[in-house]
């Protein structure tokens, strides 16, 4: 079963051992894996030193005093965190990654969408893929948490592009009805297996987003598609 980390812009896949940043893979070491992960599954809780580097490298392990130091260094300048957060420093007793606050805001659909394919421009670049935006003409708003949104997102832009046949054709389409906001992302090709989107679906769910998935056959070949219905009483217009 898929085990996948939240924090903030990070998603952390522990059964892929894949580390994604606000959509974009960040190359770890296996000890700044094994260092992130601890400390993701200890939030709020303040880690010795020792229980770090026993989880870490193993109770044998023989360090001097700066190894965690120069590791942790390390994957601070990756993540683009700095010695101020969000890794404290407890002097003399180890370190502290607080409970990430859910912070929600109001996100443009419009704009949220252009700037989530921007940064998947070069993996549609890569395999060819034609995208087409038909978005309503007017602005809409939804005030979710920004994070669990683009990660429902980047799940379904990773999945389709896994699927998707060499210059695929996708479109992105959204529609206002009186009662929800209805966004459909198409592809051109097929996939009997959604169930790689289970987590975006259930993230979806939490938000009140109904999720709907599948693939059919047309004349001009199969698509699949995935289709998010945001209820209108979650929007701001």
């Amino acid at each position: 079963m898929q085990d996948i980390i939240y924090y903030a812009d990070l998603q952390v896949d522990t059964t892929a051992r894949q580390t994604l940043q606000a959509g974009k893979s960040v190359p770890l070491t296996e000890t700044e894996y094994r260092m992130l992960v601890f400390l993701l599954r200890h939030q709020g809780v303040v880690c010795r030193r020792d229980d770090i580097i026993n989880n870490v490298w193993g109770e044998r392990f023989l360090y001097d005093t700066g190894t965690l130091d120069v590791h942790l260094s390390s994957l601070r300048r990756k993540l683009g965190w700095t010695k101020e957060g969000p890794v404290r420093s407890i002097r003399g007793v180890g370190f502290i990654l607080p409970h990430e606050a859910p912070a929600s805001k109001v996100v443009k659909i419009d704009t949220f969408l252009r700037e989530l394919l921007m940064l998947h421009e070069d993996a549609l670049r890569e395999k060819g893929i034609h995208c087409y935006l038909r978005l309503t003409p007017f602005v809409y708003e939804i005030a979710v948490e920004e994070a669990t949104l683009r990660q429902i997102f980047s799940d379904i832009f990773a999945f389709l592009l896994e699927h998707a046949p060499q210059e695929a054709r996708w479109e992105i389409a959204s529609q206002l009805t009186i009662r929800e906001y209805t966004i459909t992302i198409t592809s051109t090709g097929s996939c009997s297996d959604f169930s790689q989107l289970t987590a975006a679906r259930q993230q979806a769910a939490f938000l009140g987003i109904p999720v709907r998935m599948g693939s059919k056959p047309t004349r001009g070949g199969d698509i699949m598609g995935v289709e998010l219905a945001i209820p209108m009483e979650s929007m701001d217009s």
